[in-house]
């Protein structure tokens, strides 16, 4: 990795620790941000060698591909909005806030996209699927929020902002990356240009449940990468360094193969999706307490099925909502009340039966399995974007403060220390100038 290579990444790491550690106030709220991406453009530009060295990395087929998939997922987006409904936009129309937010939004997408396309294009291509990889998975951890990660508080909550956020966000800059590899900064910017501006500055919002988010914001980029790699020539991976001499057979052979592999981890995705939003009928949860133990343990994941609760038996264990939240609890006896079942519940863990009956709107479904401590990975990923975020916002930053308390404590002393010292000295210098002028007199 060159000098040039390790400043960029440097600085674009920079830009995201400070823009997470301080949060300015006012019109610094905007202006911060904008410096920063606007100085990681304009360094990246200078590093690249300009915008005739940028002309040379685009391929004009991949980056007309690339604006025609933003033009489609705009489409998507609002075809959902009319099957849904739409909603104001939270986002100030004023001329004054356009121009802000106009200026806020381009800096950001020229910083990252420029920076992205430099490190995609000089890390080392022998190795394109690291390449791909390592940039996707930066660039997603700069885009999502950690403090809103780690402050869910339920398996549900977490589930829908992985669905909602993490997982659009990671196929989003999946897909931008591999532009950005294939046709340089041109082509991932005519993707996601446009997405930006349709989220900014479209009055109207399709105002969509989070699963359809989730589905839109994952098929459509993956889909899209699929058909941008099967679309690829031999003629564009050479331009784009990634290829000198292949015959066109073996070339057919890894397409089928790559096209196999992305159909697989597609076909994953969008699975997750659907069965966190409970389109096909279950629902997946990380057991995240003991009350059921030793029937769950803590970090197993139970599946639960949707159930008419007229057929539900004592004995069966439901999933409900109770205070926002789904609980997973034992069914020990069920009375009927005005036509309306109540079910009372209990945790095997626990001594006594739930304080409040669980009422037939309440229940969720049925648990059908039992997937022993899985969850601990989702578990695991969650406390590790956790004890990120403490360090990051918390330790490093008082520890910055307390190392710059005692430098300054310090730099007084070495200060007031250094003016006595020279006062003395010119008060000593000025007296003997003052004696020996009176000598010279005299």
């Amino acid at each position: 990795m060159s000098r040039n290579t390790l400043a960029v990444l440097a600085l674009f790491l920079t830009i995201y620790i400070v823009l997470t550690l301080y949060n300015p106030r006012g019109i610094m709220v905007y202006a911060l941000p904008s410096i920063c991406w606007a100085t990681l453009a304009l360094v990246t530009l200078y590093l690249t060698g300009g915008l005739r060295k940028i002309s040379q990395w685009t391929n004009r087929r991949i980056t007309i591909m690339a604006l025609g998939v933003a033009i489609f997922q705009i489409f998507i987006l609002i075809d959902a909005g009319l099957i849904n409904k739409f909603g104001k936009s939270p986002f100030s129309f004023t001329p004054t806030g356009i121009a802000i937010n106009f200026i806020m939004v381009t800096t950001t997408l020229l910083g990252m996209e420029l920076s992205r396309g430099y490190l995609t294009k000089n890390l080392n291509k022998k190795y394109p699927t690291i390449i791909i990889a390592t940039v996707t998975l930066l660039y997603t951890f700069v885009n999502i929020s950690i403090s809103a990660l780690t402050s869910l508080q339920t398996p549900i909550a977490y589930a829908e902002y992985i669905g909602e956020n993490l997982l659009p966000t990671l196929t989003e800059n999946l897909l931008a990356t591999y532009l950005a590899l294939m046709s340089g900064p041109l082509a991932s910017l005519a993707y996601r240009a446009p997405l930006q501006a349709f989220h900014w500055f479209s009055p109207i919002q399709p105002d969509l449940p989070w699963g359809y988010k989730s589905i839109i914001g994952v098929m459509v980029p993956t889909i899209s990468f699929m058909a941008i790699n099967i679309a690829t020539t031999p003629r564009d991976l050479r331009k784009a360094g990634l290829l000198t001499k292949i015959k066109p057979t073996i070339r057919q052979r890894k397409s089928q193969k790559s096209m196999k592999g992305w159909l697989l981890i597609s076909a994953f995705l969008v699975l997750t999706v659907w069965t966190s939003t409970g389109l096909l009928g279950f629902y997946p949860t990380i057991i995240a307490s003991g009350s059921m133990t030793p029937t769950m343990e803590v970090g197993d994941i139970a599946i639960a099925t949707s159930i008419d609760p007229s057929k539900i038996q004592t004995g069966d264990i439901i999933q409900y909502l109770e205070d926002g939240e789904m609980t997973l609890h034992r069914v020990v006896e069920i009375n009927s009340e005005r036509g309306t079942l109540l079910f009372t519940t209990k945790g095997d863990a626990n001594s006594a039966p739930d304080p409040d009956p669980v009422h037939s709107g309440q229940i969720r479904g049925k648990l059908i399995l039992t997937i022993p401590k899985l969850g601990w990975v989702s578990i695991a990923v969650k406390e590790f974007f956790f004890n990120t975020y403490t360090f990051l916002t918390t330790t490093l930053s008082q520890t910055l403060t307390n190392i710059g308390t005692q430098i300054t404590t310090i730099g007084v002393y070495i200060t007031f220390a250094l003016a006595l010292t020279a006062y003395s000295y010119l008060l000593l210098t000025y007296k003997n100038r003052i004696k020996g002028g009176k000598t010279r007199n005299e």
